[in-house]
């Protein structure tokens, strides 16, 4: 195997595993943005919003433009769903799930972050030692 080969093998190897951080990172990203939300519909059954649209002054305000606000009792339909109050006794669950999540989110953006830097600094190398040639056969590596 011819240096050229190996190096643009190895980039191909660090663009791959460079890519399949970044899938796992945004499956990581929706799973706490998933738990946060339940965290919040949990603190909500618990701990309701006030309804939009009641205080006077603000209905005074907007006027006419006001007049398709959603119901209090339409919002909470919507999102208490079946949730019952006991909701809030997973609070202390959710709130550790998303720690650990975010904790997970931490290492693979850093691990992220290094593999990015070993792929432009390996990169850098092969233009600097073969010029261009090297990047096509990156490229044909593929």
């Amino acid at each position: 195997m011819t240096q050229a080969l190996a190096a643009a093998e190895q980039l191909v190897d660090l663009r791959r595993r460079r890519s399949a951080l970044r899938l796992e990172h945004q499956h990581v990203v929706r799973w706490r943005r998933l738990v946060r939300d339940r965290l919040e519909l949990a603190v909500a059954a618990a701990a309701p919003p006030a309804p939009p649209g009641v205080c006077a002054d603000v209905r005074a305000t907007l006027g006419a433009s006001a007049h398709d606000v959603p119901a209090a009792a339409e919002l909470a339909a919507a999102v208490r769903g079946a949730l019952p109050v006991a909701e809030v006794h997973e609070l202390p669950h959710l709130r550790d799930l998303d720690m650990r999540l975010a904790r997970y989110e931490m290492r693979l953006e850093d691990s992220l972050r290094d593999l990015t830097d070993q792929y432009i600094e390996q990169l850098a190398r092969e233009v600097t030692e073969t010029g261009t040639e090297s990047l096509r056969g990156a490229a044909r590596a593929r």
